[in-house]
């Protein structure tokens, strides 16, 4: 991996994205969550999109893997996720995820989602960045046909963030969508739902909610079939999981290990 490109690449992308997340649009409406835009260095964005993986290295999602009919695949940024690609392409891809997974960061992130962490947790405000969680960020790429109904997440997931990856602006209707329970639904699609908002699909922006999965609240979301004519969906899902082995073990080794490789940014 090309050490002086993934220095660079993470100092820079660290300080934007906290940048980002900082300034970020905080509503509570349906369910706590807050809006980003603009997460990256506009230089790094636009060399990721150069610089995807190999399709090979992508692994089949839902009930269609195996089929003519699969629409969803998933690629971890991990050594072997990244395999076949040359040391500079890695080391971006690295530097992003790493940035993306700095500790500073999860606790920026979860300051502004308080409200629905305090929630859950049953915590003091002023300690929501002390809960225990484990990032993992991969890219998924999804196809026309793909759809996936409403959904509050598992509870393994304390906190789900997506950054959207098109080249332009003509996606922007692709995002996901947000729900509530609502005896109006019955006369809708999905059934039993209204939708309340969706998520912009723009050029390095997204989204990050906390996950609920309670008898009271849930974190409805979803995404409605995408079309004939919508073209490839590539983002970037950046979860945090309140168990160690399901996050990125090479982040945890790098950050949330006893004897982290690196305790801070530059």
């Amino acid at each position: 991996m090309n050490s002086s490109t993934y220095n660079s690449v993470f100092d820079d992308c660290f300080h934007s994205i906290l940048s980002a997340v900082e300034s970020a649009n905080v509503s509570n409406r349906p369910f706590p969550h807050f809006l980003f835009q603009n997460i990256l260095p506009e230089s790094v964005y636009f060399r990721l999109l150069e610089t995807f993986p190999p399709i090979e290295n992508y692994s089949e999602l839902g009930k269609y893997a195996g089929t003519e009919g699969q629409t969803r695949y998933r690629c971890s940024l991990t050594q072997e996720g990244l395999q076949g690609m040359d040391s500079e392409s890695q080391a971006i891809w690295k530097a992003v995820r790493d940035a993306l997974g700095h500790p500073t960061v999860k606790a920026t992130v979860f300051r502004q989602l308080s409200e629905g962490l305090t929630y859950r947790y049953s915590v003091p405000r002023e300690e929501v960045e002390n809960v225990t969680a484990y990032p993992k960020t991969e890219i998924y790429h999804e196809k026309s046909g793909y759809s996936i109904k409403p959904h509050p997440d598992t509870r393994k997931k304390v906190v789900t963030m997506q950054i959207a990856l098109p080249t332009d602006d003509s996606q922007s209707h692709l995002g996901t969508e947000f729900y509530r329970l609502s005896p109006l639904g019955l006369l809708s699609k999905p059934v039993g739902f209204t939708k309340v908002m969706t998520t912009p699909f723009q050029p390095n922006s997204g989204y990050a909610f906390v996950v609920l999965n309670t008898k009271f609240k849930r974190s409805w979301h979803g995404r409605s079939e995408l079309e004939e004519n919508s073209g490839e969906r590539n983002s970037l899902l950046h979860l945090y999981y309140g168990d160690v082995e399901n996050g990125d073990h090479e982040v945890y080794e790098k950050f949330y290990s006893p004897t982290p490789q690196l305790k801070a940014a530059a």
